[in-house]
């Protein structure tokens, strides 16, 4: 599902909204919130999302193309777009970053921030996959395996680097977690340590990311929000603005994950 602003970049989205109903073989549905309940608005945008579909299927005949609006903001329609209409996965330009991720945090659905559609950015091959001590990396990891599975992506497995001794033996129970899934499913992947710690770790994996051509970073958004980070914006966001045309999969800990099935 492609998150429509009608921005500039709104045709950035729906590029990669492409890409993700090609790959996991589904329905491709443009979504508008209507924070406002006017009904001159409503078909306004009905309008402009029709003509936006009859414009895709000339270019996409073989993919199935729908739209939505739903009454509300991005965070009360979240629950409906995953509960209602089988939504897998939101796609959001990273534009306005820090007023979407109320929405993720609240989300069950993963959230995928883009920022352009370079030829290098859509093949979703090679993904970088931080781990650190928190247990939602098996979540992080299902995610990985979606892309290897039916993208043969290939995954990069991450680790952070602890000296406690308690963290650093839940990485590596993360990591065992992650070796048997990718083994049992007879996916690629290599294991290459970080050389940071778990709060350096999502800063550590973009580095990796722009240096080896990596064209998707999985990260788990924040569970735990503190004062200094609404004061000086959450990693998440920070990730996300630094990504450039790095496509940034985020996924909420907070809530149980929607399963991708065949």
């Amino acid at each position: 599902m492609v998150h429509c602003d009608f921005s500039e970049s709104t045709n950035n989205a729906i590029a990669h909204g492409v890409r993700m109903a090609t790959i996991f073989r589904k329905e491709l549905c443009l979504f508008h919130p209507l924070p406002k309940k006017g009904k001159a608005e409503k078909l306004a945008v009905q309008k402009t999302l029709s003509e936006i579909i009859h414009q895709l299927k000339k270019d996409l005949p073989d993919i199935p193309i729908s739209s939505l609006t739903l009454k509300g903001d991005l965070t009360s329609c979240i629950d409906r777009i995953a509960e209602q209409y089988d939504g897998i996965m939101l796609v959001l330009t990273s534009e306005n970053v820090k007023a979407k991720l109320p929405a993720l945090q609240v989300s069950q659905i993963p959230f995928l921030f883009v920022n352009g559609y370079q030829p290098e950015s859509l093949g979703y091959k090679s993904v970088l996959l931080p781990v650190d001590f928190r247990k939602v990396m098996k979540d992080t990891s299902l995610w990985a395996s979606y892309f290897a599975r039916f993208n043969q992506a290939d995954v990069t497995v991450f680790p952070a680097v602890e000296k406690n001794k308690d963290q650093a033996i839940m990485i590596r129970k993360n990591v065992k977690f992650i070796k048997h899934l990718l083994t049992s499913l007879k996916l690629n992947f290599q294991i290459s340590n970080s050389r940071k710690g778990s709060f350096g770790l999502p800063f550590d994996a973009l580095q990796r990311c722009h240096d080896e051509k990596h064209d998707l970073l999985i990260v788990p958004s924040s569970k735990n929000i503190s004062l200094i980070d609404l004061i000086i914006g959450l990693p998440e966001a920070k990730i996300i603005k630094k990504a450039s045309h790095l496509p940034v999969l985020c996924i909420n800990p907070k809530r149980d994950m929607y399963i991708l099935c065949d």
